[in-house]
């Protein structure tokens, strides 16, 4: 039986130090493109790709994003919002919807990331449908061209979109001399082993706790990873830096 996945952690509590002042006073996923926040492009995505409940980890320095989504009657979802001001990584708003996930499969979405599809399906429509416990969006970059704000996964075995999806082992993890590599592109499904990867893998000096350090060891420990790259005309910006914004701002213009 296929299964379905009707709900979605949208991590947005990062501080946008890199936008720094406006973001003191506006969350960096509620600046607008074509006319709407980032965030709401997100919502409209999560919406078209079958998510009914989606659950906001946000800080309390972000009070914009319940009073401007509420409930999420509006869109036909339910919105729910949880505090996460610790500053433990990327990888804490994930353990903090670990209750709220309740045993099932579910996406986690980026705030931050704005995706326009090139085709009518969608990248994130057709994450949903892959059966694996472990799977994510990528984009695949030459070797020497990753840009510095994207989180690397691992070697590529063709330039652009390659085959529909890419399983990934332990192999593919050591991308020395690879000429293209696999960067994770702020969508994911992910199962419930997620928590458990998360409480045992080692956080990084700073104390902060990475996603993408516990999904590398689980596949490390012998499991597998569905790698589903975006299409070279897909649009993707991680909208973290102004020169991002602006771009995804000048390429959504109507």
């Amino acid at each position: 039986m296929a299964r379905t996945i009707t709900r979605a952690v949208v991590a947005a509590g990062g501080a946008g130090t890199k936008m720094a002042p406006i973001t003191r006073i506006l969350p960096k996923e509620m600046l607008p493109a074509a006319g709407r926040p980032i965030l709401e492009h997100l919502v409209h995505e999560l919406h078209t790709a079958g998510i009914t409940d989606v659950l906001f980890v946000i800080s309390s320095r972000k009070p914009q994003i319940p009073a401007y989504f509420g409930s999420g009657a509006a869109y036909g979802m339910d919105f729910s919002y949880r505090v996460q001001d610790d500053g433990a990584g990327p990888g804490a708003p994930v353990l903090a919807a670990e209750t709220w996930t309740q045993d099932q499969p579910f996406v986690l979405a980026f705030g931050d990331n704005l995706i326009r599809a090139a085709a009518s399906r969608t990248p994130l429509q057709r994450l949903v449908a892959e059966p694996a416990d472990c799977a994510l969006l990528t984009r695949v970059f030459p070797a020497g061209g990753i840009p510095a704000h994207e989180t690397l996964l691992g070697a590529a075995t063709a330039p652009g979109p390659g085959p529909a999806t890419v399983t990934f082992d332990r192999d593919l993890l050591d991308h020395t001399g690879a000429p293209w590599v696999h960067a994770c592109a702020a969508r994911w499904v992910l199962g419930p082993f997620v928590f458990d990867a998360l409480r045992t893998c080692p956080p990084r000096p700073g104390g902060e706790l990475y996603l993408i350090d516990a999904v590398r060891c689980w596949i490390a420990a012998g499991n597998t990873l569905t790698a589903l790259p975006l299409r070279p005309d897909d649009l993707r910006f991680n909208c973290d830096n102004w020169e991002t914004y602006h771009h995804a701002v000048a390429a959504l213009r109507p």
